[in-house]
């Protein structure tokens, strides 16, 4: 179960970031030989206003998020494929709790599984596990046989997205509803209870896209009153660093924002980047500075 959980993981979270900025309630259209997104609420569902593209069959999406602390949650609900022919598609929820000792990775996925998915605003239901918001607010309910998590994530800094075409009719799009902030969590788990607080993160990933056919690399560090957050797609010369507080969001694009892999390390079988140097400079603002990881939560 670990080793797949992991493989599904680092397969399918890929949070990319392109050139085109995206904004709530706007119209952005890639170019006229893709894709035009229309966004009611970028952090609802998207998937009726593709369904009869004729590469539907290679439809994701996604809700991500993540709490840090002394221990760490990760949760994913996400939907692949054709979500008209069951046969056709993947859909499922995933949680994950670690700590200095051991880690804990549940994921609910299977055949005909009963799901309901909101077009208005973030409000998931996976075979009666829920990721939602309500007034400001969001809210994770996770439950296995030997395992539940009740997760709320308080929301800071301006959110922000972005859609960029990739090869041929693929694209992605990607939208930071949670920059920063702060969250907390109430855990059971074979009788032992645990009650997390730390800082939080969520954003959503959705697009036409084979898998395979672009690499990609994402971080984001968020602290009190700001987040740096950065995604590259590589073989593309797209992506950057996005500086985000309460009021601005400023973007150093591919070629201005530059990012040297210092130091790497197998992380369940996959080489990732340990230590990071990410600096640039466009208009009236520069970064500099050094990432290093301390502990994997993913």
């Amino acid at each position: 179960m670990r080793k797949f959980v992991f493989l599904l993981i680092f397969i399918f979270i890929a949070s990319t970031a392109g050139h085109k900025e995206m904004n709530k309630n706007t119209l952005n259209s890639v170019n006229e030989n893709t894709c035009s997104l229309s966004f009611y609420d970028v952090d609802a569902a998207h998937f009726k206003y593709y369904e009869n593209d004729s590469h539907i069959v290679y439809w994701y999406e996604w809700w991500y998020a993540n709490l840090k602390g002394d221990e760490n949650i990760v949760v994913m609900f996400f939907t692949f494929g054709d979500l008209n022919n069951p046969l056709l598609s993947v859909i499922g929820a995933f949680a994950a709790f670690l700590n200095e000792n051991e880690s804990v990775e549940k994921v609910v996925c299977y055949p005909f599984i009963n799901y309901s998915l909101d077009y208005e605003r973030c409000n998931i239901t996976i075979a009666g596990n829920r990721f939602y918001e309500e007034n400001g607010i969001f809210y994770i309910r996770y439950a296995t046989n030997d395992f539940s998590l009740f997760m709320k994530l308080f929301p800071k800094g301006k959110e922000f997205g972005n859609v960029s075409k990739l090869k041929e009719w693929q694209w992605t799009a990607w939208y930071v509803a949670m920059p920063y902030g702060n969250g907390e969590a109430w855990i059971e788990w074979k009788g032992n209870k645990y009650h997390l607080k730390g800082k939080g993160y969520h954003d959503h990933n959705w697009g036409i896209s084979k898998k395979h056919d672009f690499k990609w690399d994402w971080g984001e560090f968020g602290c009190n009153n700001f987040a740096i957050i950065y995604g590259i797609v590589k073989d593309e010369e797209k992506g950057g660093i996005h500086f985000v507080n309460d009021s601005i969001h400023i973007f150093i694009p591919y070629g201005k924002a530059k990012i040297e892999y210092l130091e790497w390390k197998k992380i369940n079988g996959f080489s990732k980047p340990t230590k990071l140097h990410l600096y640039g400079v466009d208009k009236n603002i520069s970064m500099d500075f050094y990432v290093e990881l301390e502990r994997a939560y993913i």
